[in-house]
């Protein structure tokens, strides 16, 4: 649905963007992942036409987003990191405002204002001034704005900044249910984010895009061809030593998970999986989960930053 094609982006001296290629399929929830400073933001304002690049090319079904002009502009929600609001108006006229910039008006107005005060949660503020809203309740007013004329595209730009945990909560759950239904795109510097709503991770680091794919994917890719998970239960009494199997390199207990739940590194022969199976039956031990590992989004993550991205 998206295509960002070679963007470059500077700041006087700073380079901000450094010939950026991704994709964006659509009806995914994509997760811009990134250190303040990565690259996030800018990336956000020239997909939504609000800034436009040196270099490069964004791509909309095809057609460059700079020369759809409305077009863009009807199709696309943006909450930035900034919320966009004005304190002295009620959550009602505020919605009315955007709603009439949106180019709606009369019975469809009203229907927009109905449908995404309900969908937000915001059913019963209405004549409440948005100055006197918590910060969750301002950041719900916000993406409502968003959501007003009814886009097929979301751009939020670290939605849940600053939120409670429940209204953090609260929201994630909004942007999930967009699954399927809209394209969204999340710039977030926040791993439980990612984790939380997203279908795929794009991870930016000083402007360049280092890594892509599913959370799975990127979790089985950088994990190591040998390494794998287990739970396995050799009763009370019994201290397992791995290195009597002949197959485990290296031997870990992940502590604050269930007991008895190992990382180990096998070789790389195929049957080594099976093996080690066999071998912990042999040893009167009770094998619950054998897996391939897959590295968290915080093991992810830091490998990409420090330069790490292979096996």
């Amino acid at each position: 649905m998206i295509r960002v094609q070679e963007l470059c982006k500077r700041y006087g001296e700073t380079v901000a963007l450094d010939r950026l290629d991704f994709g964006i399929e659509r009806g995914e929830i994509l997760g811009l992942l990134g250190l303040n400073g990565a690259g996030k933001t800018s990336t956000l304002r020239i997909l939504t036409g609000f800034m436009p690049p040196d270099s490069g090319r964004v791509e909309l079904d095809g057609r460059d987003i700079f020369d759809l002009g409305t077009e863009l502009r009807r199709r696309s929600g943006y909450l930035p990191e900034a919320n966009p609001l004005y304190p002295e108006m009620t959550v009602a006229s505020s919605l009315d405002f955007w709603g009439r910039l949106y180019g709606l008006a009369g019975t469809a107005l009203a229907g927009a204002r109905e449908r995404v005060q309900a969908s937000c949660g915001l059913v019963g503020c209405e004549d409440s001034p948005i100055r006197e809203l918590s910060k969750g309740y301002r950041q719900r007013v916000g993406l409502a704005q968003a959501l007003l004329h009814d886009p097929d595209i979301l751009f939020l730009d670290e939605p849940t900044a600053g939120l409670d945990p429940l209204h953090v909560r609260e929201l994630r759950e909004m942007i999930r249910g967009f699954a399927g239904r809209k394209t969204v795109v999340v710039s977030t510097h926040a791993l439980a984010e990612v984790e939380a709503t997203c279908d795929r991770v794009l991870i930016l680091d000083r402007g360049r895009a280092r890594l892509e794919g599913s959370l799975a994917e990127l979790g089985r890719s950088m994990a190591g061809t040998g390494d794998y998970e287990l739970r396995v239960d050799f009763g009370d009494d019994v201290a397992v030593d791995w290195s009597q199997s002949g197959l485990v390199r290296e031997a870990r207990e992940l502590t604050g998970k269930d007991p008895g739940r190992w990382r180990l590194t096998l070789g790389e022969e195929p049957e080594a999986p099976a093996a080690l199976a066999d071998w912990i039956v042999a040893q009167g031990g009770r094998l619950y989960e054998l897996r391939a590992a897959r590295a968290g989004l915080e093991e992810i993550f830091t490998r990409v930053v420090r330069g790490e991205e292979t096996s």
